[in-house]
């Protein structure tokens, strides 16, 4: 197979085989990128059965939208009927490659299992069961993020498909009740997952034997050792959370990845006990948080709705965002540490060692803006819960925890913690515009535009929040409201801001139908930023409305030089006829 192209895939390498396929890396030679090209056995190429449950397996995955689930492209067949899936190819170390090096950090297991069971979240609310959880299947990239790979053994509930009487899963990870050909459901994920947690705190498996048969038997009817006789430091919270994984019954184990997430936050971010009211400040111009100085790429200088892709309306280019949402998220470590090293010291041993708190909060912190900007938002998580534990009242932590949910995805935790800023802030407004972005995540139009609007008033000068507001009511089909928005966003724009008043303010004259006063708006902010993608699109799609092909085109092949999104892409090459 290697050296062969299928469809537009040059196959490169063999990168590993399981039981439902041989997996190649690939180049995408439409895309230019690299790609991971997963084929289904050729023993069970002709069984109509195999070929279903393939398809099943793609069409199960390709419904999953998460930071910590392997990203699936397509599905294809070459021209001698081999079907294969289209997948990212990530460059990294799986958790067996980790694990072969000995046990890991406490640390480090705590957050990969944290990031394996927002993964595992994700696919169980879609109804999706993995069924194949272990080590090799659970990869770290080189950035820090962790992916599930390969969810070839995928199973909706209440859809069953067998392959004979060939046993699914590996055997040393396989819950009891999945061993003994059980129904299973998302908990077997659990165990298999406490499994791999066991093995990462204790460098050996909770189970084991000789042969199969006695593998089986061990996890069926046998106490697993705790892990605290192989690794004397493991926190007795962290035993705790993998005795409870390890549960022979299903129904004493979790539950849910809800459940155990929740449980795995507690633990290494307990509950703050002291709340009290803590005040953000803004960044001094110059500083690496103010907007006019931080480059952000083709987006919106915040998580505008609708910013870099206004197809679709709501998770729009995430991760450039985070770069810029420092600037109100955060309030400015570095005005906060001036502010604090400046402060005179009290003689008041308690103020001094809750100073010392913020210091180290502050330093976690920074940290995490470190990892955001870095695009590692697992990595930036675990540092911010870390602010988090270290100073329970720091107003910026818990925004930014906000913020970093929301690019996870995990749109609930974001409401929670940007509520939890809140409650200890009115006036943080960083608070109340994640509080915004999530609510319309979840679909909640009248809560988003009600957050977005507090944070407007508290800062009439909060341009990002004018321009997300908008966004949101024009992909709510409220263009006439989102028009007014911007009017009074305009009176207080930043002049580094204002292409963005232009460029919704233009979208909304779009959805309107009065293209000649769109155009008017998005050359005006064409003027201003060259660069920005969407309003290049929108000026592309605005042109052939009115049919000035040749402006069209000018602006389709400006928005292919710096549009990365293939998707979008695939539009503009399709206009140009290539």
């Amino acid at each position: 197979m290697v050296g062969r192209t299928i469809k537009h895939y040059e196959i490169e390498a063999e990168l590993g085989q399981g039981g439902m396929g041989v997996v190649y890396r690939a180049k995408d030679t439409v895309l230019e990128r690299t790609v991971a090209l997963k084929f289904l056995p050729p023993m069970f190429a002709k069984d109509d059965d195999s070929r279903k449950r393939f398809v099943h397996e793609a069409k199960a995955v390709s419904a999953l939208d998460h930071p910590n689930v392997a990203v699936v492209h397509e599905i294809g067949e070459g021209d001698d009927g081999e079907m294969f899936i289209v997948m990212a190819f990530y460059e990294g170390q799986t958790l067996e490659d980790i694990i072969a090096d000995g046990p890991v950090d406490l640390d480090d297991a705590a957050r990969f299992v944290l990031d394996a069971a927002r993964g595992l979240e994700s696919a169980h609310k879609k109804g999706i069961i993995h069924r194949d959880i272990k080590p090799g299947n659970i990869m770290v990239t080189e950035t820090g993020l962790l992916k599930i790979l390969d969810f070839g053994l995928a199973k909706v509930q209440d859809v069953t498909m067998t392959m004979g009487a060939m046993s699914l899963g590996t055997l040393a990870y396989m819950s009891p009740e999945q061993a003994q050909g059980q129904l299973v459901d998302e908990r077997t994920d659990l165990w298999a997952l406490g499994v791999v947690f066991y093995e990462m705190l204790a460098g050996k498996r909770p189970f084991d034997g000789p042969y199969d048969a006695a593998i089986l038997y061990s996890a069926a009817n046998e106490d697993h050792t705790t892990v605290k006789a192989w690794r004397e430091d493991t926190p007795d919270h962290l035993v705790a959370i993998v005795d409870k994984l390890l549960q022979k019954l299903p129904e004493n184990r979790y539950q849910s990845a809800t459940d155990l997430i929740a449980d795995l936050v507690a633990a290494t971010a307990p509950p703050p006990t002291v709340i009290q009211p803590v005040q953000e400040v803004e960044a001094p111009p110059g500083t690496a948080a103010d907007p006019q100085t931080t480059s952000s790429g083709p987006s919106d200088p915040m998580p505008v709705i609708g910013a870099g892709q206004p197809t679709s309306g709501m998770s729009i280019q995430k991760a450039i965002w985070l770069v810029i949402i420092a600037v109100v998220v955060l309030g400015t470590l570095v005005t906060m540490w001036v502010s604090i090293q400046g402060d005179p010291v009290s003689d008041d041993p308690g103020v001094e060692a809750a100073m010392t708190d913020r210091e180290q909060a502050q330093q976690f912190l920074r940290a995490g803006i470190d990892r955001l900007n870095a695009g590692q938002f697992s990595l930036a998580l675990a540092e911010i819960e870390r602010a988090i534990a270290a100073d329970s009242t720091y107003v910026s932590a818990w925004s930014s925890l906000a913020a970093v949910y929301y690019q996870l995805s995990d749109f609930s935790a974001s409401v929670r913690a940007a509520q939890r800023a809140i409650s200890m802030d009115p006036q943080s407004t960083g608070a109340w515009y994640n509080l915004g972005m999530s609510l319309a995540e979840q679909d909640d139009l009248d809560g988003a535009v009600q957050a977005l609007e507090t944070a407007t008033q508290i800062n009439s000068g909060f341009t990002q929040a004018f321009s997300a507001w908008a966004d949101l009511l024009i992909e709510a089909g409220r263009p006439e409201d989102a028009l007014v928005v911007l009017e009074r966003g305009g009176e207080t724009a930043e002049p580094a801001l204002r292409f963005i008043i232009y460029k919704n303010q233009g979208k909304a004259y779009l959805e309107l139908g009065q293209l000649s006063e769109a155009i008017t708006f998005l050359e005006s902010s064409f003027r201003l930023n060259a660069e920005w993608s969407e309003t290049i699109l929108l000026l592309a799609r605005a042109y052939d409305e009115i049919d000035d092909g040749d402006q069209a085109e000018v602006y389709w092949e400006l928005f292919l030089e710096v549009e990365t999104d293939p998707v979008l892409r695939s539009e503009a090459r399709r206009r140009l006829g290539l």
